[in-house]
């Protein structure tokens, strides 16, 4: 590796760590949390438009089998009194209405497929935000219990180097009036 490489990689590397210490963790992780959020939300905005698709879908394949079943009717009546051209008429008319309900059901069972997965998919990555926003609130309530720790750490040692403070020799006398008392 020549030394220019070196140098260059030492210079990165510098950078990298000046950057590290100047962002804010905290805030870091709430603009990450509220991007998920947004995330969350468009692919929830998502599902329910393929919901709806399916919805207009379904009633669209619905009006599509209402009308060839009149026709079917109309086409039994048809053979039934011996009117062939009606009949091939209705034929005519019944079968590109099959073939169309038929594609629409196809659409219907490729939505159903897509709503199932992006449900599931979504149910995966909310238990996932969900995670992280728990393991975040004990982030954002660390660092004020590291603060209060440090407190106590410096009260724990200044009662170790004989530094009382005037509620503590006064607690300390109240025991002892107490302790003589009861004798």
């Amino acid at each position: 590796m020549g030394i220019m490489a070196r140098v260059v990689k030492i210079f990165k590397a510098d950078i990298h760590g000046v950057m590290d210490q100047l962002e804010d963790q905290g805030l870091l992780l709430k603009q990450h949390l509220r991007d998920m959020t947004e995330a969350l939300n468009l692919k929830e905005v998502k599902l329910n438009q393929m919901l709806v698709s399916r919805k207009q879908a379904q009633q669209e394949c619905d009006k599509y089998k209402q009308q060839s079943q009149a026709l079917e009717q109309d086409l039994a009546v048809a053979v039934q009194k011996k009117k062939d051209e009606i009949a091939r008429m209705l034929i005519r008319k019944i079968k590109p209405l099959d073939c169309l309900r038929d594609e629409i059901a196809d659409r219907i069972r490729s939505l159903d497929e897509d709503i199932s997965q992006g449900r599931e998919h979504l149910d995966q990555q909310r238990l996932q935000y969900d995670r992280l926003k728990h393991r975040s609130v004990d982030f954002f309530h660390k660092k004020p219990m590291h603060a209060w720790q440090n407190d106590l750490a410096e009260i724990d040692q200044a009662a170790k180097f004989g530094e009382l403070s005037e509620e503590e020799i006064e607690l300390e006398l109240l025991k002892r009036k107490e302790a003589l008392g009861a004798v």
